[in-house]
């Protein structure tokens, strides 16, 4: 089977949900013989036409640019956007982009003809053309998506205030929609007409077991880790309380993060002031080849999302054989059973957070059992191998019903 995954834009740091998700799930298709090609916009006006990786093509699809502009916007400092964005975009933008990846995309599908057309958050650009070439009579080829996220606030080019579930649900022609969460799930029925509800299927993603997993003769360098943007959803803000509560008791404590974001320098400011700077080991952006391993030197793993559609992150450092500590809201609450294969506090306390990383550091024992049980959590529902035969079985349904 030839399986074509549309995304309307693929961070050029190589990171995220999706991405993560099309590269592991690409492998895991290969070994069975299926092809996996990757169409989206480019990041760069200078990108390449294709890239070719070890099991997937990913081919640019330019249209006018307006994804490459998007992240020139995001290039410059905050005080200067509102002036460079008066010169990057147009009121008309969006519809001008929309118009020309119709005709590109429908070109590229003559091309390459899939068997199946797997979209992945595509709440503004690439749903619309998808419309547009349905209602053209033009696309024959079956789709589903999978909404990877929450409802999020959107300005468009012409100054229109929505958010991209709302635009999602004005152009929503897939013959199915894959949830990555059944809190998901609610949330996009909640923006679809109602007869469209029965389309909505929730299916948890899945990991390589082959490359998360517990390493052998690793030394453990850090007493937590955290690893993800840092934003408020994330509850990056309440590190330098927790970290201060945890001085006293920890004296030689270490906790390694990753990743960038909004919080960064206030974040660090804070750490300077409470005086716990030196116990934080920052590493930035890491290539997602080195997160096993980082994630394996760690004893603790902490994911204290405020907001979080799934969690996939929870489950790479379950599957690591390290303990996870997260908040009991939406999808975490999905993936976690406190006190057996993680730990669940409420969102918004940095106590609780600092309680549960004293609780686990005290016994190694307990740390031990919870992560053997998270282990069998994964192995049972969350294994990439289980989900790629999940969702060929998908595709085959889906296109023998169109043949009918």
């Amino acid at each position: 089977m030839r399986i074509l995954h549309l995304c309307d834009s693929l961070n050029p740091a190589g990171l995220g949900g999706y991405e993560s998700i099309i590269h592991y799930l690409a492998k895991a298709m290969a070994a069975e013989g299926h092809e996996t090609l990757v169409a989206t916009q480019p990041p760069y006006r200078s990108s390449p036409e294709r890239v070719q990786k070890q099991h997937y093509t990913i081919f640019h699809l330019p249209g006018n640019f307006l994804e490459a502009r998007k992240w020139e916007f995001y290039a410059v400092s905050e005080d200067e956007r509102e002036q460079v964005a008066e010169k990057l975009f147009k009121s008309d933008d969006l519809e001008e982009n929309v118009s020309l990846l119709t005709e590109q995309l429908a070109g590229f599908l003559q091309e390459v003809q899939p068997d199946i057309i797997h979209a992945h958050s595509t709440y503004v650009v690439f749903n619309k053309v998808i419309t547009k070439l349905q209602s053209q009579s033009e696309l024959e080829i079956p789709a589903v998506i999978t909404i990877h996220g929450l409802p999020k606030s959107l300005i468009l080019p012409n100054g229109k205030k929505t958010t991209d579930f709302q635009e999602f649900a004005s152009d929503s022609g897939f013959d199915l929609v894959i949830a990555v969460s059944e809190h998901v799930a609610e949330a996009v029925k909640e923006h679809l007409e109602s007869e469209l509800h029965d389309r909505v299927r929730t299916i948890y993603s899945g990991i390589d077991l082959s490359v998360f997993k517990p390493m052998t003769g690793v030394e453990k360098k850090w007493d937590i880790a955290f690893m993800g943007r840092l934003e408020a959803m994330k509850s990056v803000d309440l590190f330098p309380e927790m970290l201060s509560l945890l001085k006293s008791r920890f004296p030689t404590l270490k906790m390694m993060m990753t990743g960038e974001g909004s919080l960064k320098n206030w974040l660090f400011n804070e750490f300077e002031k409470r005086g716990v700077s030196s116990i934080v080991d920052y590493h930035g952006v890491v290539e997602t080849a080195a997160v096993p391993l980082m994630i394996n030197k760690s004893r603790i793993f902490l994911y204290p999302s405020r907001r979080e559609p799934f969690g996939l992150s929870i489950v790479e450092a379950m599957a690591c054989g390290v303990p996870v500590i997260t908040t009991d809201v939406f999808g975490p609450r999905e993936i976690i059973r406190h006190n057996y294969d993680g730990f669940a506090v409420p969102p918004d306390d940095a106590r609780a957070l600092a309680d549960s990383v004293e609780y686990l550091l005290s016994d190694e024992k307990i740390r031990e059992q919870i992560a053997q049980n998270a282990l069998k959590t994964v192995e049972e529902k969350y294994d990439i191998k289980n989900h790629s035969m999940q969702l060929v079985a998908i595709y085959q349904e889906i296109i023998d019903h169109q043949k009918k």
